[in-house]
């Protein structure tokens, strides 16, 4: 028997069921202390939890749906609600230190505000062996009206413990239909720039978001030049392409910053002439931790653009038609790129374009590294 659609505050795209499921927990007042979004990263999990957040806190809920219209929820779809907390890894995995000094203390710590406190966990299935360890405690004890979300791409990676105590949500992959249609919404007119955004998307609502953004198709366009402008211009470009890369970051971080500067305004504006102390924290280490998030995932994502050029040089290298690669829309600079390189020198510059993507995530000096990535692959073009 299929799941009933869930009203309109839990539509997510692409995710009837899991959105049926929370809420008909939510109406049954059956959530559990620890849920598993078992999926793709970036399919909905993120509005799951927040609309979560809402239906456990909002005043007019019913039937396991909050109203949508009040502040509370309107606080929570954001991420800007005192009793919602987001937790991401600060590099390639979550540590003990934070799993015992900001997960546990926040969640054992009074609410703020709020009945409920959820707190997801941003790729949760990262966290190395002590702070997994660590964590279980929480699990296995956990605080009064507390939810814990944990998102979670590969449950293998995690110890059956964890995953024992947490009732588990399957989250899919959108269709390419999905997608099409997203698209629309999201408001690319012209179909050339329609299918390329889904292309390029592999299939991540996410990278369509940024991909349908203003600018985003621009930025992407820009990405797979690099690679002839590097053959052509040499180490010159090198420089030049960090530094676009590290304004395309800047820009992102910028509009997030405008968005926590209005957030905390409103919030000031609702508690009165100053906002307290444990909440304006809250949120300003929230917002400063989206807007650091943000330019990582914006770099991250141009270097995901280039890898994706690349790859599409070794197929129509292997005899590939262009029709079939992602970058079809541009098949005269495909093939030209493919005929410049030698396929193991284009195996070499993905696997130091993947390498480069890994070195940011260690909080290195980010424009530095860009720079060292752009002059390798400068040289590597020069000697074949």
């Amino acid at each position: 028997m299929s799941a009933e659609p869930p009203p309109a505050s839990w539509d997510i795209p692409g995710q009837r069921r899991a959105a049926a499921v929370l809420q008909g927990a939510c109406a049954r007042d059956e959530v559990s202390h620890a849920w598993a979004f078992v999926g793709p990263a970036g399919v909905g999990q993120e509005q799951a939890a927040r609309t979560l957040a809402a239906a456990l806190n909002c005043a007019q809920a019913a039937e396991g749906a909050p109203c949508g219209a009040c502040d509370v929820c309107q606080r929570c779809r954001r991420g800007a609600f005192p009793s919602f907390w987001e937790f991401a890894p600060s590099g390639s995995f979550h540590r003990v230190n934070e799993v015992r000094e900001q997960w546990l203390a926040t969640a054992f710590r009074s609410a703020v505000e709020g009945r409920w406190k959820v707190l997801r966990i941003i790729d949760a299935h990262r966290m190395n062996e002590a702070a997994a360890n660590a964590f279980l405690k929480g699990l296995e004890e956990p605080p009064p009206n507390a939810v814990w979300v944990l998102d979670i791409a590969d449950p293998d990676e995690l110890p059956d413990t964890i995953l024992s105590r947490c009732r588990t949500v399957r989250f899919v992959a959108w269709t390419p239909d999905e997608l099409r249609a997203e698209t629309r919404r999201l408001g690319l007119d012209d179909d050339q720039d329609r299918a390329l955004a889904v292309r390029a998307s592999l299939g991540s609502p996410v990278a369509l978001a940024r991909l349908a953004a203003p600018g985003g198709l621009d930025d992407l366009r820009m990405h797979r030049e690099i690679p002839r402008r590097l053959r052509e211009q040499g180490s010159g470009y090198a420089v030049l392409a960090a530094r676009q890369l590290d304004e395309e970051g800047k820009r992102r971080s910028a509009a997030l910053k405008a968005e926590g500067r209005a957030e905390l305004e409103a919030l000031a504006e609702l508690y009165g002439d100053a906002l307290p102390r444990g909440v304006a924290k809250q949120v300003e280490d929230g917002l400063s931790r989206r807007e650091r998030e943000a330019r990582l995932s914006t770099l991250q994502a141009a270097l995901d653009d280039l890898v994706g050029w690349y790859r599409d040089c070794l197929l129509v290298a292997a005899g590939g038609h262009p029709a079939q690669a992602l970058h079809a829309d541009d098949a005269k600079a495909l093939q030209a790129d493919a005929a410049a390189s030698s396929p193991a020198a284009t195996l070499r510059a993905i696997d130091l374009v993947l390498a480069a993507r890994e070195d940011l995530e260690l909080n290195v000096q980010q424009t530095l590294a860009l720079e060292a990535l752009f002059l390798e692959l400068a040289n590597l073009a020069l000697t074949t």
